[in-house]
């Protein structure tokens, strides 16, 4: 069986939940499948090594390319590969709507379906477009979580027999790491050397931070000066964030950190007390099981996929009202033992959640719809 993978947004979007869920593909598909050959579709020369096998060939793909020449370089590199199935694991955007091959996307989420006041409108507007012609061509469909397949379905009335689950896993980077070593990490690389409150997810208006911080404002005085530290690339929404953390007077306590490479995230989340994770939407929602990975005790929205992942390990809030925000980040915080609970509860369910259970799945998801075309 030959099969082609766009791998593109391993390299793109690294660090995002789409980014890791492509490069963790590429990477156990490398170390679980010698059997089968592989193309990748990949954007430029660099990290091509860490795909690099025999039966694993790259394809690479010039960057600079408008939607008809891409689509037809990737059908050319299907017909010519004589490609069994192809695999685009973005949500399906940029796979060809002339079929050459079987195909499979990997749909994370329909947030911009859900939610559309809470999406760039550039993504807006190709999500929407295509991902409803998409689905009429593709032989099945990976998705992340039960509430998602259910949401896929029911929206697009979607037969459930063609939609698959393989959920996503925190990266082996994510484990507990010595204390003193976060600490001189943390004041090396972020000035950090305070205690802190964590949120990792970006500055989209559905992840919620505008109501995250009003809660943080509603007990600051009562958490002995425990500050609030958000990573992630400032977007579009940033200002509005950062507006309201001004008008509160705010600013000495909630930090903003613009970049943050990948591999020094494991600090930021070891360094943390508590994390939070207020999101109104969520086809998964990785942040939570990156923390508890590192034995961090989290508090988590009660909404979408959130309770199906995080089952009994976190504390959950109703995202919409900060005030039980805000009183359940100081339940936790002002109880040790709550804290140890949540992080031996946390700690136990990271592990039952493996990148090569989930690769093993999508390998046999392949194999499944070769069989069906033979």
């Amino acid at each position: 069986m030959k099969i082609g993978i766009d791998g593109r947004a391993a390299k793109w979007y690294r660090g995002s939940g789409i980014g890791t869920y492509t490069y963790q593909l590429l990477n156990y598909i490398k170390k679980l499948d010698k059997q089968n050959e592989y193309l990748i579709i990949w954007p430029d020369k660099s990290e091509i090594e860490f795909v690099s096998a025999e039966n694993i060939n790259i394809n690479l793909l010039p960057q600079q390319l408008d939607k008809f020449w891409e689509e037809i370089m990737i059908k050319e590199i299907i017909i010519q590969n004589d490609i069994d199935i192809y695999h685009v694991p973005q949500n399906g955007i940029g796979i060809p709507l002339s079929k050459k091959c079987s195909y499979i996307i990997t749909l994370h989420d329909i947030i911009p379906f859900r939610l559309p006041e809470t999406v760039g409108p550039g993504y807006l507007k190709i999500f929407r477009e295509n991902v409803p012609k998409i689905l009429k061509i593709v032989d099945s469909v990976i998705t992340v979580s039960e509430f998602s397949k259910k949401d896929i379905c029911e929206y697009f009335d979607y037969d459930p027999a063609k939609v698959f689950i393989t959920h996503l896993a925190p990266e082996d980077i994510y484990r507990p790491l010595p204390k003193q070593e976060v600490e001189n990490i943390l004041k090396q690389r972020f000035n950090i050397d305070f205690p802190y409150i964590l949120y990792v997810g970006g500055f989209s208006p559905r992840k919620n931070l505008i109501r995250l911080i009003k809660a943080y404002n509603i007990i600051k005085d009562q958490i002995d000066c425990i500050h609030l530290v958000i990573p992630g690339k400032f977007s579009r929404s940033f200002e509005e964030v950062k507006g309201l953390v001004v008008e509160l007077g705010l600013c000495e306590y909630v930090h903003f950190v613009s970049y943050v490479e990948v591999e020094l995230m494991p600090y930021l989340y070891n360094g943390a007390i508590l994390f939070v994770y207020p999101s109104l939407y969520e086809g998964f929602g990785l942040p939570p099981l990156e923390a508890m990975a590192c034995k961090i005790p989290t508090i988590a929205s009660n909404t979408t996929s959130l309770p199906e992942v995080l089952k009994d390990a976190a504390i959950f809030v109703n995202p919409y009202f900060e005030e039980d925000i805000a009183e359940k980040i100081l339940l936790v915080l002002e109880s040790e033992k709550l804290r140890k609970e949540l992080s031996e509860k946390g700690y136990s369910l990271a592990k039952k959640y493996s990148w090569e259970k989930t690769i093993s799945s999508t390998i046999a998801i392949y194999q499944q719809i070769f069989a069906l075309k033979s």
